[in-house]
């Protein structure tokens, strides 16, 4: 019987705990494992099952799961941070470093670099102060800073997107233009990708866009909030969908997107990890949902720029901070992301069944946490002299 076969076994209505288990440990795949418990779970009617139920007053599925020792009880020293970094690292694995690139040439128009980048700087804003960006140590919470940025995150312009055809040469510049113009009005982004791989810098690296409004991020040690903050962004003109629900990138943008990728993460030393999309990190702190924003929330190319597939990883948002989707989310979201948001959603009871609270009570506490620290990350722009 192959792995996928085993996911989708029907167990016989008095099968053991122990034989689920022994099977379930056999299914490498985490959301295949998940699904086949839920499917054995729905079989098992044992009263023990229901008296450790009632003992922990929990009603939910994996709280059911995790009573009959089927899955491991997280331990709790820094709660819900060490749950999120486990299912991270398996979601990852190595192998994404960064190609060291270097500047070649630089002149009052352009910049140069040795993958073969060009960085047009017609449309860049004078530089400002500096001002330093942002973290939060998990373990103890405390802010941290430093003079350089910490991740990336992707965007689109949302711009209308014609025919990428030669007969559209003129309007696809004009349209073009008048996206860089309004993004640098607005100073939107760091860096913009026009329909014909361009790479425009708008905002200087060492100060912050209004890129990522409300957002939560993190790494295995860190977490972010207010990406602004914190990350650079970098957008790819043209809108997140067209017609056919693909998001009509040129593939001349997507081989600018790996140049730009590889000079930023060599430049910061920016981990794969957080090179991540807006749909991931974007939330509204006033109904606690994630997703405000939704571009990429689908079809991002990660392998293409050189990255892991981090649609997999767990938002999160939800996982330290309690937040939640709706369908209308989830429907925007490609099955790749559905998997990271399985992964969150277990990563949540379990921390709910280690505490011995229930999920709504487990929410509410993150919740706390989370608008405790968003007071501290909506102060004014820090500088870098503190750093």
């Amino acid at each position: 019987m192959t792995k996928l076969d085993e996911s989708r076994w029907q167990p016989p209505r008095r099968l053991s705990a122990a034989v689920i288990s022994w099977r379930a440990d056999r299914i490498a795949e985490p959301v295949a494992r998940l699904q086949f418990l839920r499917q054995s779970a729905a079989f098992l009617s044992s009263r023990p099952v229901h008296r450790a139920l009632r003992s922990a007053r929990l009603r939910h599925l994996s709280a059911f799961v995790l009573a009959l020792g089927l899955l491991p009880v997280p331990t709790v020293s820094d709660g819900a941070g060490r749950q999120h970094r486990a299912v991270a690292r398996e979601a990852i694995g190595p192998g994404y470093e960064a190609a060291t690139v270097w500047q070649v040439e630089s002149t009052d128009t352009h910049e140069l670099y040795s993958n073969g980048l060009r960085i047009e700087k017609r449309y860049q804003l004078l530089r400002q102060q500096p001002v330093a960006f942002v973290r939060f140590r998990t373990a103890t919470e405390q802010m941290e800073q430093r003079s350089t940025p910490y991740g990336i995150v992707f965007h689109t312009t949302e711009s209308h997107a014609l025919p990428f055809e030669e007969g559209q040469n003129r309007n696809l510049r004009r349209i073009g233009a008048g996206v860089l113009q309004y993004v640098r009005q607005i100073r939107a982004y760091h860096y913009v990708i026009d329909r014909f791989g361009r790479v425009w810098r708008i905002v200087p690296e060492s100060e912050p866009a209004h890129h990522a409004g409300n957002s939560v991020w993190a790494e295995e040690q860190h977490f972010y909030l207010n990406l602004n903050a914190s990350f650079l962004g970098v957008s790819f003109e043209g809108p997140s969908r067209d017609e056919s629900g693909q998001t009509p990138v040129t593939a001349p943008q997507i081989h600018s997107g790996r140049l730009l990728t590889d000079l930023l993460r060599t430049r910061y030393r920016i981990s794969a990890r957080n090179c991540v999309t807006h749909a991931q990190v974007s939330v509204n702190p006033e109904n606690m949902g994630i997703g405000y924003h939704t571009d990429w929330a689908a079809n991002f190319p990660f392998e293409q720029i050189g990255l892991p597939d981090n649609y997999l990883l767990p938002p999160p948002a939800i996982t330290l901070f309690g937040f939640q989707y709706d369908a209308s989310f989830r429907n925007a979201t490609g099955e790749r992301l559905w998997r990271g948001l399985d992964k969150a959603d277990l990563e949540l009871q379990k921390g709910a069944f280690a505490r011995k609270v229930s999920l709504p009570v487990w929410r509410r506490e993150l919740t706390g946490r989370y608008r405790r620290l968003y007071s501290i990350a909506r102060q004014p722009d820090f500088s870098v002299e503190g750093n």
